[in-house]
């Protein structure tokens, strides 16, 4: 498993911002990631294959909150995606977008009070796209949870100045 973590933080997104932090407590199958300009957690559906997960949540400095989901196929007339955990759900604007693996579906927003307590409460997570769905998957751990959303609020504060 930690084998899996090192090699995500290598390849995720965040290796132009600085090198990966250590890596918060691990548990089934997140994993995280931290550079100096944003923040990631990935849901791996095979933690010995982190290339391409299917749920990937995103901060970044100046770039909002954003979700990726590769498990959800693009549809041009569907422009909202919903992410959420219990009975708390949040929208957003999705785009069709692909990285090396193929179509995936992105939707960006703003880093909410509300959408960061809802990835800190620890209730399973789940996203819909139109008619698809991905989940609920198993709440990441709680220091990874609080970590992804203090560096969130931090990476947002820092954007606003």
């Amino acid at each position: 498993m930690r084998r899996a973590l090192a090699l995500l933080a290598t390849t995720l997104s965040l290796s132009a911002c600085g090198q990966p932090a250590p890596v918060p407590e691990a548990a089934s199958n997140w994993a995280f990631a931290i550079g100096k300009n944003s923040v990631e957690m990935a849901w791996l559906v095979d933690p010995t294959a982190p290339a391409n997960p299917p749920l990937r949540l995103v901060c970044a400095r100046g770039g909002g909150f954003r979700v990726s989901v590769t498990a959800f196929k693009p549809i041009g007339s569907e422009e909202r995606l919903t992410i959420g955990a219990g009975d708390e759900a949040f929208a957003l604007v999705a785009i069709a977008a692909e990285n090396e693996h193929g179509a995936l579906v992105r939707a960006t927003g703003p880093v909410e009070a509300g959408l960061m307590a809802m990835i800190e409460s620890g209730k399973p997570i789940a996203a819909s796209y139109g008619a698809q769905s991905f989940g609920p998957v198993d709440a990441p751990p709680q220091a990874m949870r609080r970590a992804f959303a203090d560096s969130c609020r931090k990476l947002d504060g820092e954007a606003a100045v």
